[in-house]
């Protein structure tokens, strides 16, 4: 009997673990999704899209929180709210730091993904720990969905925002500036971003800040459908270019969306250490009074050129 007793713990101690890891890690499939709906009482899972995609349909015991809520204004959409604004909004969804939390966006193309990196990236920044994506979003997910919104009482939750996972604009000069060698500055943007022949309407000029190395982020997803590749291929690409060496990482691209995929590659699948967002990247950059020092950037004859295409196309 004594055996037979050991034998059942045993059994419901592996039951317990492989819930655990089904949902304690930055990335889950829809089937780990499903089975954590099940076992986990705490889970919080967060609905990024539109209001009128998310009464259409959602994931079960899904909240709504749109993806404009967790982002900047029209002209600087990467600028960080404070954390008083981010409190108010974390509170209303009754989050706290005990809970498996998953974001998941509609899984639709590569870029949708950008936009559940940024809003899990803010959510570590304001000192959330467990949290996860849904690869691929709504997309990959294959159960029936619930129309009815999930009601929950507001939180008492306190954040405390990491200035570790952040880089400001200051600072990244100051880096560039005096020519620091020990990071490397990533731009996410596809390479005609970078090399400066279109840019982003939020953009003053084309082109990357100084310094900057192109890795563009759809390299990270599969070839057939838009969830990202596995962690091992993952590795071995950043192993290929060299990622792993520096001993600090910052990523940005235009408002901070593309950007947000690089950093949770980099920093929650690759696993390396210090990589930080700058969260308003070239939006905010280009549009400074002082000239910040770029590089790629077009010709004045390129720029009026663009600038006559576009009235002509209008």
């Amino acid at each position: 009997m004594k055996h037979f007793y050991a034998s059942v713990v045993f059994f419901l101690s592996l039951i317990l673990t492989h819930a655990q890891a089904a949902i304690h890690q930055p990335l889950l499939e829809a089937a780990q999704l499903s089975e954590a709906i099940t076992t986990e009482a705490q889970l919080r899972i967060i609905d990024i899209r539109s209001p009128e995609d998310f009464a259409a349909g959602h994931i079960p015991q899904a909240l709504s929180a749109p993806y404009g809520q967790w982002r900047g204004p029209a002209h600087n959409p990467g600028q960080l709210a404070d954390d008083a604004y981010f409190q108010d909004l974390v509170r209303k969804l009754g989050l706290t730091q005990d809970q498996p939390i998953v974001v998941y966006s509609s899984g639709v193309d590569e870029t949708d993904f950008g936009a559940a990196a940024r809003v899990y990236w803010t959510l570590k920044y304001l000192g959330f720990t467990d949290l996860s994506i849904l690869n691929g979003g709504l997309q990959q997910w294959q159960q029936a969905t619930s129309t009815q919104a999930t009601a929950v009482p507001a939180s008492q939750v306190t954040v405390h925002s990491n200035p570790k996972l952040v880089i400001f604009k200051d600072e990244l000069l100051d880096k560039i500036t005096q020519q620091d060698t020990t990071y490397q500055l990533l731009d996410a943007r596809p390479p005609i971003f970078y090399q400066g022949q279109v840019k982003a309407p939020t953009a003053s000029t084309g082109g990357t800040i100084a310094s900057a190395q192109n890795i563009p982020f759809g390299q990270w997803f599969n070839s057939n459908d838009t969830r990202l590749r596995p962690v091992a291929e993952i590795k071995q690409l950043v192993a290929e270019q060299g990622l792993a060496q520096a001993q600090e990482t910052v990523s940005f691209c235009n408002t901070g969306h593309w950007a947000a995929t690089n950093w949770f590659v980099l920093s929650e699948l690759a696993g390396l250490q210090d990589v930080r967002l700058y969260p308003a990247s070239l939006a905010e950059w280009t549009q400074a009074q002082e000239g910040l020092p770029m590089e790629n950037t077009p010709s004045r004859f390129e720029q009026i050129k663009s600038k006559l295409s576009q009235l002509v196309k209008n």
